[in-house]
């Protein structure tokens, strides 16, 4: 999971150090992080961060319980129509990943300690040929657990601890397909929303 965060940073720097009028290539990515134990305090249990072309736009965590925009132009979209279907979204990944990370612990045969759970997806778009590509990936305590093929559409797993859950989601044909459409339309649209915000906030400045 380090190695893919690694290469993500990397990407956002080399967008970020070029001309944002040559940009075609866009990207939106959510992580979260869940910890499960005793943690030193004012350390939320779940904290979450979208970013937009490796720029943070929004941030949640468990202690504050509310979105908070990271961007000016993010501050009109939690005023709009959208935010509320927004928000659902991140509160259904939210209670996904309180399970998940559970099932882990016990494949992992873990009863105590504390533990870290993340889950980073999203999706790429180029404005200029239309492609796009979605990516799910899934770490437990700094290392890949499961990650998700969007070509082939099933999960595969680098460690023993993740067969048992490899085989249980690739036997879930109605739940990949969900997640095909998500990554497929559903990301792309919030994707370029998000960039439609920031070019009208841009203009008007």
């Amino acid at each position: 999971f380090i190695c893919l965060v690694f290469i993500y940073i990397c990407l956002f720097l080399v967008i970020l150090l070029c001309d944002c009028h040559f940009i075609t290539s866009h990207a939106f990515i959510t992580t979260y992080t869940e910890i499960n134990g005793q943690t030193i305090a004012r350390i939320p249990e779940i904290s979450s961060v979208a970013a937009l072309d490796g720029r943070q736009i929004d941030y949640y965590d468990s202690e504050i319980k509310m979105l908070i925009p990271r961007q000016d132009w993010m501050k009109e979209f939690i005023s709009g129509d959208r935010f509320k279907e927004y928000t659902e979204i991140r509160e259904r990944v939210q209670q996904t990943n309180k399970i998940n990370i559970t099932v882990l612990m016990q494949q992992f045969n873990q009863t105590h300690g504390v533990h870290t759970y993340q889950r980073m997806y999203g999706c790429e778009w180029d404005n200029e040929t239309g492609a796009s590509e979605g990516f799910d990936q899934h770490g437990y305590d700094g290392q890949d657990f499961i990650l998700l093929d969007m070509k082939e559409l099933r999960y595969f797993t680098p460690v023993q601890q993740g067969v048992i859950t490899m085989y249980k989601w690739n036997n879930n044909r109605a739940q990949l397909e969900l997640l095909r459409q998500y990554y497929q339309y559903e990301c792309v649209n919030w994707l370029q929303h998000f960039l439609m915000l920031r070019k009208t906030s841009g203009r008007r400045t």
